[in-house]
């Protein structure tokens, strides 16, 4: 619901208004690797493109750029396009929290270790 109202800023205001998605994004992303338990944060670490997707459809929904789907995938896909290195920063972000959130919880284990079968079960 945030992404979405952040969306919807995001597409019909310019200069610091839509700069707020960009940011809220990336601080809604990272709230819900903090607020899930540490055993199952590999899900939200790993959402932050489907979230992101997901925001620009309902978006594009409620403002009613769905008329044709020309001007669906135009509304959804170019931001979509331009917020590329968002998204991208957002998931290292949410993935390094995830990790370390986990790695409270398991001090032993790696990645390195889990793919070999040595790591702790």
């Amino acid at each position: 619901m945030v992404t979405g109202l952040l969306a919807w800023l995001l597409l019909h205001r310019a200069g610091l208004l839509g700069l707020m998605f960009p940011v809220g994004y990336l601080v809604v992303s990272m709230l819900g690797v903090a607020m899930v338990r540490a055993e199952a944060v590999v899900v939200p670490a790993l959402a932050p493109p489907v979230v992101a997707f997901l925001g620009l459809v309902i978006a594009a929904v409620i403002t009613g750029d769905t008329a044709s789907t020309t001007l669906f995938l135009i509304g959804v896909l170019a931001p979509l396009a331009e917020l590329f290195w968002w998204m991208l920063v957002a998931t290292l972000a949410c993935v390094v929290v995830g990790f370390l959130r986990f790695r409270q919880i398991r001090p032993g284990w790696s990645p390195l270790g889990a793919l070999r079968g040595s790591g702790a079960a």
